[in-house]
């Protein structure tokens, strides 16, 4: 492991000397006053410029943009306002909103130690494997001190060694979102909790229309890891690994799945060829508000998205149904439950002010981007902000019932996880790829996983 950590440190480092340079990564700043001061003075009343070396800057890495950055500074000048003595600046790391390319600058500011304060992070798994190179200082006794229970207070917690290393500050729960027009002309109900994978492949086909330019296709799978295996990601404790952290790419679920992705792009023509998404580079949300496609599985995040109308101009009403199951026998309300994460950068000088701020930006319903991490929210309350007067483009008793059923659940187990998981997920995009556009039988596609997979378990523990 050691040997892995030092061989990462100096690629990153031999990269950042060939260009990469870090963005945004300059020591958090004190905003401090100069002049002489009067000691007797200031020991009964300090001055201005005093009061002014108290107050620190802490700089918060971010991936977001347009709307989603606006939403950040809502927040930001919120907690000021509260917190006087602390700035917080935000600071998108990337121009694009890509949060590959986020965590590749990330790292390079981490190989080149440059002190980072706050992070936002997509998945618990990427959490980890900064975890275990150091880069994250774990908050356990901030959590302890305030009161707050890991394990009673958020959907998800990103535990490695038994060290707690963010707050999850939006839980995004997976659903479909499908076109209420496209249900309503195909004469379709809404589906509810129960539905499974071969009954989402039936709706795909009875939403299918059109030809050419025209054409509306019944689903859309976009490249992600989930795409490849929802089954294992709703009905596994890891999607990836076993509990002895061996890979579980051998698994029936990943077989089916691939086979049913197989089959609904090659057998019923009712999903956009791999091929073609690949090629073009397309977005999901752009192909569903286009009406290009009519059903989608995503996550709750798609919500704001609907509501930005100058982005994503559309007409139709949403509407939504939870991830469907893989057979008539798993159980009813196993789901797979993403999210937003904040971590503390083990190089700040400010972590007490920094743990500050994440806490607050989870706990917040001032301003509400997402389904909160925090368990005890206002489901009410969410759903009213969430929605608001976008009830037109918003159905949002089928958004009630997907995401606030007694239920619904995560079965995900982040005790499962490893330093070296998030680079699974690669794995599965890739075999996914070979077997649909190199024509591989599963059997094939599932060899070349597993020897990847092994081979990264095996490195890892060198």
């Amino acid at each position: 492991m050691k040997r892995f950590k030092m061989l990462l440190i100096s690629f990153l480092a031999l990269a950042l000397v060939a260009g990469c340079g870090s963005s945004g990564g300059n020591a958090p700043a004190n905003d401090q006053a100069s002049g002489n001061t009067d000691g007797n003075q200031a020991a009964t009343q300090p001055k201005e410029e005093d009061k002014k070396q108290d107050k620190v800057t802490i700089k918060y890495y971010t991936w977001y943009n347009g709307s989603q950055f606006e939403d950040i500074q809502k927040i930001v000048d919120n907690f000021e306002k509260e917190n006087p003595n602390i700035h917080v600046e935000p600071i998108q790391l990337v121009d694009n909103a890509n949060s590959t390319d986020f965590y590749k600058k990330l790292d390079i500011m981490s190989a080149a130690d440059d002190p980072i304060d706050v992070i936002q992070f997509s998945h618990v798994d990427f959490i980890i494997e900064r975890a275990a190179r150091g880069v994250l200082a774990p908050i356990d006794d901030y959590m302890k001190n305030n009161n707050l229970d890991p394990a009673n207070d958020f959907y998800v917690n990103p535990v490695y060694q038994g060290k707690v290393y963010g707050l999850q500050d939006m839980a995004s729960p997976w659903l479909v979102i499908i076109n209420k027009q496209a249900l309503d002309e195909a004469n379709l109900p809404i589906p509810e909790w129960g539905w499974t994978w071969d009954d989402f492949r039936d709706y795909a086909k009875k939403l299918n229309k059109g030809e050419g330019a025209d054409k509306q296709f019944g689903a859309y799978f976009h490249t992600w890891g989930e795409y490849v295996g929802f089954p294992a990601y709703s009905e596994k404790p890891h999607p990836y690994l076993s509990q002895d952290q061996q890979p579980i790419f051998d698994d029936e679920s990943y077989k089916q799945f691939f086979e049913l992705r197989r089959a609904m792009e090659k057998e019923d023509k009712s999903v956009k060829p791999f091929s073609e998404i690949v090629g073009a580079k397309l977005h999901y949300a752009s192909e569903f508000f286009s009406g290009k496609a009519a059903m989608v599985p995503t996550a709750t995040f798609i919500v704001g998205m609907i509501k930005d109308q100058e982005k994503y101009p559309h007409d139709f009403q949403t509407v939504f149904a939870p991830l469907p199951r893989s057979s008539d026998s798993a159980e009813i309300g196993s789901s797979y439950i993403g999210g937003d994460y904040l971590s503390v950068g083990t190089s700040s000088k400010h972590k007490e002010e920094a743990y500050k701020f994440i806490e607050y930006v989870a706990l917040q319903t001032d301003v509400i981007r997402d389904f909160p991490g925090y368990k005890k929210t206002d489901a009410s309350k969410v759903i009213q902000a969430l929605v608001g007067p976008d009830a037109a483009l918003i159905e949002e008793e089928s958004l009630k019932a997907t995401v606030f059923d007694s239920r619904a659940k995560t079965v995900y187990d982040a005790n499962w996880t490893t330093d070296y998981a998030g680079q699974m997920k690669k794995v599965i995009e890739d075999g996914f790829s070979a077997y649909m556009l190199d024509n591989l039988t599963f059997e094939a596609a599932q060899k070349q996983m597993m020897e990847d997979a092994n081979k990264i378990i095996s490195q890892a523990k060198k």
